[in-house]
């Protein structure tokens, strides 16, 4: 071998070496991108968002309350006939993580749904002690259920500051789960 040839296999072998890690990064990211793509939300994302079909609330006088859902962050909660223990679980959960929020507090609200104006009147006196900053609201036409299509009965919901689902949280979430995706949310997010 001569000494030009020599030198041109070891630029070469340079080059080679200098553009395989491009080459491999660029064809990873185009046909495995399981491979880095990590998970970064706890709860489950709903692609796309989808917004919320008018629905008929009243609050606890029996008035309208068609903006509850609106304007603000909302854990939803679709309540039962009655609250019983996983459903009081759920809610002192949604409320731990709401206090956690620090200043963004006010950013969001917790709603419970619940499927009748007697349930709702219930639902408030049994948990009006304990969880003031829960607005309890009645569904005068049931559609939310259809809607929602709850596998799960103590699941949370979130619907962002627009009316549009987003995310759902199953009835085993954990608080730092959870909290950790408010956090992200309020942080990028301007509205609400």
């Amino acid at each position: 071998m001569t000494a030009p040839r020599r030198g041109r296999m070891k630029l070469l072998l340079l080059a080679a070496l200098f553009f395989a890690p491009v080459v491999g990064a660029i064809a990873v990211f185009f046909y495995a991108p399981e491979w880095f793509a990590g998970r970064v939300n706890y709860g489950t994302l709903v692609s796309p968002a989808r917004p919320l079909p008018a629905l008929a609330l009243a609050d606890a006088s029996g008035a309208p309350a068609a903006g509850v859902l609106a304007g603000k962050w909302t854990l939803l909660y679709l309540g039962a006939a009655s609250c019983g223990e996983s459903c009081r679980e759920r809610l002192l959960l949604s409320r731990q993580v709401r206090l956690a929020l620090g200043r963004n507090l006010e950013r969001v609200r917790r709603v419970y749904l619940a499927p009748s104006a007697a349930a709702a009147d219930a639902t408030r006196a049994q948990l009006a002690a304990g969880h003031p900053d829960l607005v309890v609201v009645a569904e005068i036409e049931p559609r939310a259920a259809a809607f929602f299509r709850p596998t799960d009965p103590d699941a949370l919901y979130l619907i962002d500051p627009l009316g549009n689902w987003v995310m759902s949280y199953a009835g085993a979430v954990e608080h730092k789960g959870l909290h950790r995706d408010l956090k992200k949310l309020l942080r990028v997010s301007r509205v609400g």
